[in-house]
C-alpha cells in the first residue's frame, strides 16, 4: 500500500517520529515558539511535525529533511523513525490544507480534510532552497586557497589629470629701449610724424611706445632696438639707411621700412 496515501502505518510512524522530537523537546525544556525561531521556521510547521498531521505537513521528502533538523537541534537520534517514512519521500501528495489558528485539533478521516493550498509547500520549499544556497555559498568559501573568503576591494574613483592654466595672453609693449655701445646719430619720430629725438645717442634711451615710432639710425648696425622685454635687434647692415617702424601689435619683428 502507498504510505504516502494516509495508511495507518505511515501515518503511525510519523506519529511516534512527531511524539519523539516533542518529548525531547519538553526535555531540554524548551517550548515550541523558541524551538521554532531558533531554527528559523514557523512554530505552527513544528506544531504540526510533532503532532504528526499529516494533513498538515508537506510532501514526505521535505518532512524527513526538517526532522533531521529539529532532531540534530535536540540531540536525539530519528534515523530508525525516517527510514519507514523513506519509502514515500518520492511520491508525490496533495498540498496540505492551509494553517489555522487551532493547531491541536484532532485530525480527521481523509475524506474531510480541508482543501488544500500552496502556500505551505512554498515555504517550505523556500526554506530549503534557502538552506541549501546558503550550505554552497560556504562549501565555495571553505574550497578558496588559503581558506579564506575572497574579498574584494572598493571601487576608487580614477581622477582626471589635473588641466593645464590656459597661458596667460603676452602683454603688449608700450616702450621701446634704443641701445648703442658707440655714438650714432638718431632719429625717433612716432607714427603721426611728430619728432621725439634727434642727434648723437650713446648708451640706452627708452621711448613710449605709443600707436606706434619710426626709427632712422646713420649707423643701423651699431644700434639694438628692444620692444618691452624682448630680445634686441640690431636695426640693420651698415649700408640699410632707411627708417625702421615699431608698432604695438609686432613685438617680436623690427622690420625696416623704405
Amino acid at each position: 500500500m502507498d504510505l504516502d496515501a494516509g495508511t495507518p502505518s505511515a501515518d503511525s510512524a510519523l506519529e511516534r517520529l512527531g511524539l519523539t522530537l516533542r518529548e525531547a523537546r519538553l526535555a531540554r525544556g524548551m517550548d515550541c515558539r523558541t524551538l521554532a525561531a531558533q531554527l528559523r521556521m514557523g512554530p505552527e510547521q513544528l506544531e504540526a511535525l510533532e503532532a504528526g498531521d499529516s494533513s498538515r505537513l508537506p510532501e514526505m521528502v521535505f518532512v524527513i529533511a526538517h526532522a533531521r533538523r529539529v532532531a540534530d537541534a535536540l540531540g536525539v537520534d530519528v534515523n530508525l523513525l525516517i527510514t519507514p517514512l523513506k519509502q514515500s519521500a518520492s511520491a508525490l501528495k496533495p498540498a496540505p490544507a492551509p494553517l489555522t489558528a487551532d493547531t491541536h485539533t484532532p485530525k480527521t478521516s481523509h475524506s474531510r480534510r480541508r482543501q488544500p493550498s500552496l502556500l505551505p509547500v512554498v515555504g517550505w520549499v523556500a526554506l530549503l532552497a534557502g538552506l541549501a544556497a546558503a550550505g554552497g555559498w560556504g562549501w565555495q568559501q571553505r574550497n578558496q586557497p588559503g581558506g579564506r573568503p575572497m574579498t574584494i576591494a572598493p571601487l576608487v574613483p580614477v581622477q582626471p589629470p589635473p588641466q593645464p592654466a590656459p597661458a596667460k595672453p603676452a602683454a603688449m609693449p608700450t616702450t621701446l629701449r634704443l641701445t648703442t655701445a658707440e655714438a650714432s646719430w638718431l632719429e625717433v619720430r612716432t607714427n603721426t610724424s611728430k619728432q621725439l629725438f634727434e642727434g648723437n645717442l650713446k648708451g640706452t634711451r627708452v621711448f613710449p611706445l605709443g600707436t606706434g615710432l619710426r626709427v632712422l639710425a646713420g649707423r643701423p648696425d651699431l644700434v639694438r632696438a628692444s620692444l618691452g622685454n624682448t630680445p634686441g635687434k640690431t636695426l640693420g647692415r651698415i649700408d640699410q639707411l632707411s627708417w625702421v617702424e615699431f608698432k604695438p601689435s609686432a613685438p617680436a619683428a623690427a622690420a625696416p621700412t623704405p
